[in-house]
């Protein structure tokens, strides 16, 4: 490709470990002036604005690699520019929208993906799962930690969960960004194999090495604790009781997606966080 690779998103959890990745190719970062920069690889181009800002630096870019989230409706209004000035995006999007339940940011993530399927570009959509693997993911980094300081655990629910690595989905960003096989096409990233949620505790808690008691605790019961307490969204409770499993045998076969086991990578994220 003959022009420059802009990546949005490039300092969040995932979009940093993708810069890694690029860093041999100079791409250049979008960054707000309040960025916290301290994630990204040394020596990369940096270009100041924001999704709320119009026009988006895009002067000689013809690849985009969108990691910010498309849950706030930025998309749709700025896939004009982007079609305009490049010919290749990668957009990381989320499994997240095949919930059944009324989620407000699923409506705008499905018009985020059809802004980007309508569009002119070489498009590819990517959906990982929850994603986790450092400290800085919000869900597995603060199990691990319960567990290492508590015996027991809450069980709300047992549904399927395939929590998907930082890295194997950096990997597949990259991948796909250069799988001519990829465009045109939408991925779904899970981890290796979907796992039941009480198995997916126990496996956290060898990783810190400890056993852990679970205590089954109604979905309803929960829910009304989460309205009372409102330390976490009613909708996050209800999510807990719902199947989040997914196929990647199309990643697998268009760009050689082969993801980790939850053992590994949970084992792998305990060492980091030094608990285990």
């Amino acid at each position: 490709m003959s022009g420059r690779l802009l990546l949005i998103g490039g300092t969040g959890f995932l979009g940093s470990r993708v810069a890694d990745r690029l860093a041999s190719r100079k791409p250049l970062v979008l960054v707000r002036p309040s960025s916290d920069l301290a994630h990204l690889p040394p020596g990369l181009e940096l270009v100041h604005g924001d999704l709320t800002s119009q026009p988006l630096p895009l002067a000689g870019v013809d690849t985009v690699i969108y990691c910010a989230s498309m849950g706030f409706g930025h998309v749709p209004s700025l896939i004009g520019d982007l079609q305009t000035a490049s010919r290749r995006g990668v957009f990381v999007s989320t499994t997240a929208i095949f919930t059944s339940l009324p989620a407000p940011s699923r409506a705008v993530r499905l018009e985020a993906e059809a802004a980007v399927r309508a569009s002119s570009l070489e498009w590819t959509i990517l959906r990982p799962t929850m994603i986790y693997g450092t400290a800085r993911d919000r869900n597995i980094s603060r199990l691990l930690l319960f567990l290492r300081r508590w015996p027991v655990f809450p069980l709300c629910g047992n549904a399927l969960w395939q929590p998907v690595h930082v890295e194997d989905v950096a990997d597949a960003v990259v991948a796909a960004l250069d799988s001519r096989a990829a465009i045109g096409h939408a991925y779904n990233l899970p981890g290796a194999a979907p796992l039941r949620f009480s198995d997916l505790v126990r496996t956290a808690a060898r990783a810190v090495g400890r056993r852990v008691a679970l205590v089954p605790v109604p979905v309803g019961l929960a829910v009304i604790g989460a309205k009372l307490t409102r330390v976490v969204a009613e909708e996050q409770v209800r999510r807990l009781a719902e199947d989040k499993a997914f196929s990647f045998i199309e990643a697998a076969n268009d760009f050689g997606y082969v993801p980790r086991t939850f053992e590994a990578g949970v084992a792998a994220e305990a060492r980091l966080l030094d608990v285990g």
